[in-house]
């Protein structure tokens, strides 16, 4: 049974290895309003795990509230970025917004976006992020939005994801030596 156990725990540490050593950047921005409010909130968060990178916010409050969020890294598995707005004024509509893009090493594309859009009478806020994560056989790129109003407004949100494989062809011409093509699908 210990045995068992230990081929078990061992078997997972390898299996969790690449996912360990992945570059990672992820953002988020939310802000919201108060009609009879003077101040409103946003807040905004950035980290970045992997090799060389930054990670930066920018928050402001007031008449008009905005939040930031970047994350930039590369490192040998490749390179991501993750940026997240999000601006809500006293009057009007709040709208977030994300874009997250991964490039691998060997050159497979994963990129996601996020908006949401929330307008009401009374109160509004928005939230949008999400994150990008290249690894050695993997990259996924994720996001999310949401928003809240009062039972006046509505709210609407959007998130999409895309990710391009790389396809390997040989190209053999009978007067040139084969090399190696990488081509999207």
């Amino acid at each position: 049974m210990t045995r068992t156990l230990m081929t078990l725990t061992a078997s997972t540490l390898f299996a969790l290895a690449p996912v360990a050593l992945a570059g990672e950047a992820q953002t988020s921005a939310s802000a919201g309003s108060n009609r009879f409010n003077r101040n409103g909130t946003a807040t905004a968060t950035a980290q970045y795990q992997g090799g060389i990178g930054f990670a930066k916010t920018r928050t402001k409050s007031g008449k008009l509230n905005i939040a930031r969020g970047i994350a930039v890294g590369f490192d040998k598995d490749g390179l991501s970025l993750s940026i997240s707005n999000a601006v809500a004024g006293r009057r009007g509509p709040a709208l977030a917004t994300t874009f997250n893009m991964t490039i691998g090493a060997d050159g497979k594309v994963s990129h996601s976006l996020g908006v949401a859009i929330s307008n009401g009478p009374i109160h509004r806020s928005a939230s949008a992020g999400g994150k990008a994560s290249s690894g050695r056989h993997h990259n996924t790129a994720a996001s999310f939005a949401s928003g809240k109003s009062d039972r006046f407004g509505t709210v609407r949100a959007t998130t999409r994801s895309h990710s391009s494989r790389v396809k390997r062809l040989i190209d053999r011409r009978p007067h040139r030596r084969p090399r190696l093509v990488l081509r999207r699908r």
